[in-house]
């Protein structure tokens, strides 16, 4: 290990050890916010399509946080690994297609089982 990354790394965890100061309360405010605003912004959303399009009844702010968890639930609980443009996501877990067909260099000639 080189003395000088010692030192950046030493100089950089005592500046983030000083900011923390104000990161925390910041994110904490910012998370708050967050919480509040996607909760209410769910909650109008509803009320300004479903209310005048299909007379459904208005939600409250609790049962849009509701909504929100439910549809994470139910949208996001098969994805596996995350989406990207790396080989990984190209070819598949096992070398195979996103779709389960083998790469095109791996495919075999017409007439020729595996």
């Amino acid at each position: 290990m080189n003395g000088d990354d010692a030192a950046e790394r030493e100089w950089r965890r005592m500046r983030f050890m000083r900011n923390l100061v104000w990161i925390i309360p910041v994110g904490m405010v910012l998370g708050t916010g967050l919480f509040i605003g996607l909760g209410f912004l769910v909650s109008w959303l509803w009320s300004v399509t479903l209310v005048d399009i299909f007379r459904i009844k208005a939600i409250s702010f609790w049962q849009a946080w509701g909504l929100i968890l439910l549809s994470q639930i139910l949208f996001k609980a098969h994805i596996q690994g995350r989406m990207g443009t790396g080989r990984r996501w190209q070819h598949g877990r096992h070398g195979r297609g996103m779709w389960g067909q083998r790469p095109a260099a791996e495919t075999p000639p017409p007439g020729q089982e595996v």
